[in-house]
């Protein structure tokens, strides 16, 4: 960094002396009274671009009336002077001189101003604004000028706003990402789950075949009931005995048939159990049966919707057409067609006493549940893994998620979250893949377009990011983190009141806006706000609004943390011009040399 001082008296050096060339000679001779002013001081760059405004003041009876002055603005690396890029040449000419650029009065004077800018390069962060300078006459003599330092250059507190999201996002250092939403997930209540089987009885009877009572699912229930009575984790509930008749025959004889199913199935499902040997039996409150229709109708719908059988949708219409049963029974069966199909596929299916056996599981502590996901996730069922994959610990959440993926490949949640993992862990391509799964399955996702926000900013698009931001705020989403992406695009575009007020809660960025957008006193509370850091960037920003402030101290105090938790900033602070009128104080050199 080198301090810039600039002599008025000595702006103007002549390359040559000129024989016989009067005002070119006294141009050169008399250049000290020339004026310069460039704004801002030193220069600043602001959406990856380094503007300038220089105002030229030329004093009366100074510029020849047949001269024409080029000057060239050029930006020059403090590291090499070899480095060096040209802003645009600008021409003047006295009043007499033939061509069609300004005039500059030779009697009065005047003043000529010019603005340009150039793309930001980082070769040129530590650089001077430096004039050429070319005078010549109408009939082609000439002389060059040295060359005049004009400012500093660059501030780029800007750039700061990555580091900032690192910071904001309690992330690795050197991962720099925007804010990802990631679904929320509870720890799930322990849910009453339920097995069942089926008893089936032929038409207009209501006793059991004997093959009925051995079948496989019957005896399994039995034997689950049995462990389920002497497993500490689990607690009966009851076991429901429905029963039902088809909706076809007489309604009496139905009604009559669907209590004595519910009576004979109860009694044979007791005999089974007392083989198995349930305790619980004994407790009348575990075995009940329950209230069902006399005609099973809704099942009969079911089932009819469920199937491929032809001309279903005549029999659907009929259902819809009719409410009483009797109508019904009676319309269906002049479907002569349909109704074989229904007598040999659909209505023996409705003649049955289901079996439901309900317990509750104990609750998992969370320990538990992340032991249960590593080594037999089986055993989970859906929110316990989601939830066993989201407190799992960072080295194995990413493997965590993909085993919920590979499981419900159908929950958009899964795959979100995952992404959001990979994401943070900088695998950019992985977790937009993942997150477009997400917009495939509900292209109003808002979570999963928040974060294809996210990507696009890390991949420096940020129309397109601005574009996800959007449609994320137009499908629904609140979350404060979509809020706080705009605001670091609003940095990132030199927006920086609008990036204020994007920011919601106070963090790095916010700090950061406020004090780009002239709000330096703000941007200190808001870093006072905050407290410490494990980041030495935060104390950087804080050296920065104390340099603002011209508060030494404070500058020398916090460049001293920032370097001692971040020894590469120190580099960084020797080369910021946001520091330059400090360059001369020994406690500041102190700190960066």
């Amino acid at each position: 960094m080198k301090k810039s001082i600039i002599i008025l008296s000595s702006l103007f050096i002549a390359a040559a002396i000129f024989t016989g060339c009067n005002p070119l000679s006294k141009m050169v001779k008399d250049a000290g009274e020339v004026d310069y002013k460039t704004t801002p001081s030193p220069l600043e760059m602001h959406a990856g671009k380094v503007p300038i405004d220089v105002t030229v003041t030329f004093p009366p009876k100074y510029f020849g009336k047949k001269v024409k002055l080029v000057i060239t603005p050029s930006l020059v690396s403090d590291f090499s002077s070899s480095e060096k890029v040209d802003f645009k040449t600008q021409t003047i000419i006295g009043e007499k001189f033939e061509d069609n650029y300004q005039t500059i009065s030779y009697k009065e004077g005047g003043t000529f101003s010019f603005k340009d800018t150039l793309d930001y390069d980082a070769k040129f962060r530590a650089s001077d604004l430096k004039l050429s300078f070319q005078i010549s006459t109408q009939n082609g003599k000439s002389a060059n000028v040295t060359e005049v330092k004009l400012a500093d250059g660059i501030i780029t507190t800007p750039e700061l706003v990555d580091g900032g999201m690192t910071i904001d996002g309690g992330l690795k250092r050197g991962t720099s990402l925007g804010k990802v939403v990631e679904v929320p997930v509870t720890k799930p209540e322990v849910r009453l789950e339920t097995e069942s089987a089926k008893f089936f009885y032929d038409v207009q009877k209501a006793t059991l075949k004997r093959n009925e009572l051995k079948k496989e699912q019957i005896l399994k229930l039995a034997e689950d009931i049995k462990n389920a009575s002497t497993d500490p984790n689990k607690e009966l509930k009851g076991v429901k005995i429905a029963s039902y008749a088809s909706p076809d025959g007489p309604e009496d004889l139905n009604a009559k048939l669907v209590n004595e199913r519910g009576t004979t199935s109860k009694k044979a499902f007791e005999k089974i159990l007392s083989k198995v040997d349930v305790p619980e039996i004994d407790n009348s409150n575990l075995l009940m049966t329950e209230t069902t229709p006399t005609e099973d109708w809704e099942g009969f719908k079911a089932a009819v919707e469920a199937s491929d059988m032809e001309d279903k949708a005549l029999v659907l219409r009929v259902l819809s057409m009719y409410s009483d049963p009797e109508t019904r029974e009676a319309e269906i069966k002049k479907l002569a067609a349909v109704y074989d199909n229904l007598r040999n596929d659909i209505l023996p299916l409705l003649r049955r006493s289901e079996i439901k056996f309900e317990f509750q599981g104990r609750a998992k502590s969370d320990s538990e549940l992340k032991t249960m996901l590593g080594s037999a996730p089986s055993e989970l069922y859906q929110e316990e893994l989601l939830y066993a994959a989201s407190i799992s610990d960072d080295a194995t959440k990413e493997d965590a998620y993909k085993t919920y993926t590979e499981k419900y490949p159908t929950d958009w949640k899964g795959w979100n979250n995952l992404a959001c993992v990979q994401a943070k862990q900088g695998k950019l391509s992985d977790a937009k893949a993942n997150f477009e799964k997400v917009l495939a399955t509900n292209e109003n996702a808002h979570a999963a377009l928040n974060n294809l926000g996210v990507i696009a900013l890390a991949n420096g698009d940020l129309d397109a990011a601005w574009d996800y931001f959007e449609r994320a705020e137009n499908a629904g989403c609140k979350s404060p983190n979509l809020s706080y992406n705009k605001g670091v695009i609003s940095i990132k575009r030199a927006n920086y009141s609008d990036a204020v007020d994007y920011f919601k809660v106070d963090s790095f960025n916010k700090a950061l806006a406020q004090t780009l957008a002239g709000d330096n006193d703000i941007a200190i509370s808001t870093l006072d706000n905050l407290g410490s850091s494990e980041y030495g960037l935060f104390y950087y920003l804080k050296a920065v609004t104390a340099a603002r402030a011209n508060k030494v101290d404070d500058v020398v105090e916090n460049l001293r943390i920032a370097i001692s938790k971040d020894s590469k900033l120190k580099d960084y602070a020797r080369a910021d011009a946001e520091f330059v009128k400090f360059i001369d104080n020994s406690a500041f050199r102190g700190v960066i040399e």
